[in-house]
């Protein structure tokens, strides 16, 4: 049985893979779950609908579940009202610390990188406004231009991709914190940052991988591959 496993960015009602998670859910075996942000895009809360068979089998499960606060949760502005015939007191976190031993996990979603981290910003206010003034001062060379901006747009990507792991791993060290978990930019991945173990949930729309910390208190991350899954 694992410690605790670790699920981003499943985003039920937009996802091919809704039965592939619930066929997951009901088989998984661990102590706690840790529901790291955009479960849910959007789905109708009717009886059998993909919302009502997860939450069934999560009211019911032997392991702890935490919930923790995506974008797209915060976007459902009925979700707890939603969710409490599930659970009659449920608590959605923005942030979370996980202790086993002498070790501490952030664990965040990670979209307060777009209102929090500085080049983040800097780079998409810079972006924006160079785009809207072009377009008012020539729309005859707005095309071109615009295309320029695409050829570029890889570096901008890999520079704040970067910028993304740095940032979620600067929370970890304010926290005090060994090992940073979160999700939304849906590339699983282990590294070391700053001396920070920097981790990926993944996502469910294409690698429908998780992470798990297993009994041997290590982190691996798993792709499912259906009930026969190591």
């Amino acid at each position: 049985m694992h410690q605790a496993v670790f699920v981003s960015d499943v985003h039920l009602g937009t996802t091919d893979n809704s039965e592939l998670f619930i066929e997951f859910l009901e088989n998984l075996e661990t102590k706690k779950l840790f529901l790291v942000g955009d479960i849910i895009s959007f789905v109708v809360d009717t009886p059998n609908s993909v919302l009502d068979r997860v939450f069934n089998i999560l009211k019911n499960a032997e392991y702890e579940v935490i919930y923790l606060w995506g974008n797209h949760e915060k976007e459902n502005l009925n979700l707890k009202s939603s969710l409490s015939k599930y659970y009659s007191n449920l608590e959605l976190y923005n942030r979370y610390i996980y202790t086993f031993n002498s070790t501490k996990v952030l664990i965040e979603h990670g979209d307060s990188f777009h209102y929090k981290d500085a080049l983040n910003r800097a780079i998409k206010t810079v972006m924006l406004n160079f785009k809207t003034k072009l377009y008012k001062k020539d729309k005859v060379q707005y095309p071109k231009v615009k295309g320029v901006y695409y050829r570029v747009k890889p570096l901008i990507k890999y520079i704040l991709y970067n910028s993304y792991l740095r940032y979620i791993a600067s929370i970890a060290i304010k926290e005090r914190c060994n090992y940073a978990v979160c999700g939304h930019i849906h590339e699983p991945e282990i590294r070391d940052i700053n001396g920070i173990k920097y981790i990926n949930c993944g996502d469910w729309l294409k690698s429908c991988t998780y992470l798990v910390l297993d009994s041997n208190e290590e982190f691996r991350l798993v792709k499912y591959k259906g009930n026969k899954n190591d």
